[in-house]
């Protein structure tokens, strides 16, 4: 148990009032789950009983814990002790994969399916020989970190071959052409000019131009006046030019609670004690983490759980870990239910 986990377990236990024969019959629940539920990973040995404890602690204002909602949150681990700012699933299977020399066409997943699908490119014999053995290097990862929440396909990739319209064709050809003609004829004149330019993108269907600037920036007739310039003297037709400002300070915070997201997200999608479907994020107006959980919110203990979920990621989110990323950011955990209703 690491410090963290054990400081704030003592200090969580001290603040509650609970019957001593229910910390018992708690105890002796987790002992027993714990005997069951030991699973071997190597010289990796993980317990479950101290769940079955630490729920009292979570469960802050509550004397006690129904029969029901015992049985589902004793098994939900600690999550100061499993977050840790790795690599997607998804990236590290890929990775093994490729470093073993399979012919893959890449590895993705679905949601709120949670289906990883492995494309395999080769013949149908390749296929054959090696499937058996990219599943086994797959579920080795997920066993790993103990995802059991995930499902796996593993496919033949087959190329898709799509019927273009000659005419359309044509278009995708042009329009191709004149955004390699302008973005780095654009992108050397505004530098040029001491423009701030975060991005410069084109649009095929409707064909326009998208720039993102600053919001400190005031220069933007002057901005269009430059790139209108350079379409004519290119041949190239009139585009109409989109230009977003951004507020730094804010995107700034939205790069690091994307970050957080992605810290937080790996674990939880991929425990099913946690019984989250998806995950996201805003920072608008505020920092936001949310999760989408798979109890209705018709559900007798679904309120409960979200409780519980909500305060385990707060009680990360404050950690030493985690306070460079966090900061000094107001922030608030959402919890939905299947049916899409805030329960916490």
């Amino acid at each position: 148990m690491n410090d963290y986990l054990s400081g704030n377990v003592k200090k969580e236990v001290d603040k509650i009032n609970i019957p001593e024969e229910r910390l018992d019959q708690a105890i002796e629940l987790g002992l027993r789950r714990g005997r069951k539920t030991q699973r071997g990973y190597g010289k990796k040995v993980v317990y479950t009983f101290s769940a079955a404890v630490l729920v009292f602690c979570f469960l802050i204002g509550s004397a006690f814990v129904s029969p029901a909602m015992a049985k589902i949150v004793s098994k939900i681990p600690y999550l100061g002790q499993i977050f840790e700012n790795k690599d997607d699933v998804v990236v590290v299977i890929s990775e093994e994969l490729r470093a073993k020399g399979y012919k893959t066409a890449g590895a993705g997943v679905s949601f709120p399916e949670k289906e990883i699908m492995i494309g395999i490119e080769g013949s149908e014999k390749y296929y054959n020989s090696v499937k058996a053995d990219v599943e086994k290097i797959a579920r080795d990862v997920l066993q790993s970190r103990n995802y059991d929440a995930y499902t796996l396909k593993v496919s033949q990739y087959k190329e898709r071959k799509i019927d273009v319209d000659p005419k359309e064709e044509k278009k995708i050809k042009q329009f191709s052409q004149e955004y390699d003609i302008l973005h780095p004829a654009v992108t050397e004149e505004l530098k040029r000019r001491d423009f701030n330019v975060l991005s410069l993108g084109m649009e095929y269907n409707p064909k326009k131009l998208l720039i993102e600037i600053p919001n400190t920036e005031t220069r933007t007739d002057e901005m269009k006046q430059v790139i209108n310039d350079i379409l004519q003297a290119n041949k190239i037709d009139p585009l109409p030019l989109k230009i977003k400002k951004i507020d730094m300070e804010k995107r700034e915070q939205d790069r690091r609670w994307m970050e957080i997201l992605h810290i937080v997200e790996d674990d939880l999608l991929g425990k099913e004690e946690y019984k989250v479907r998806m995950v996201g994020y805003s920072v608008y107006p505020e920092p936001e983490i949310q999760a989408f959980i798979s109890l209705p919110s018709s559900h007798e203990n679904a309120k409960d759980f979200a409780q519980l979920l909500e305060k385990i990621i707060d009680d990360f989110l404050k950690s030493d870990k985690m306070k460079t990323k966090v900061g000094s950011d107001p922030y608030r955990i959402t919890i939905y239910s299947k049916d899409n209703k805030i329960i916490n």
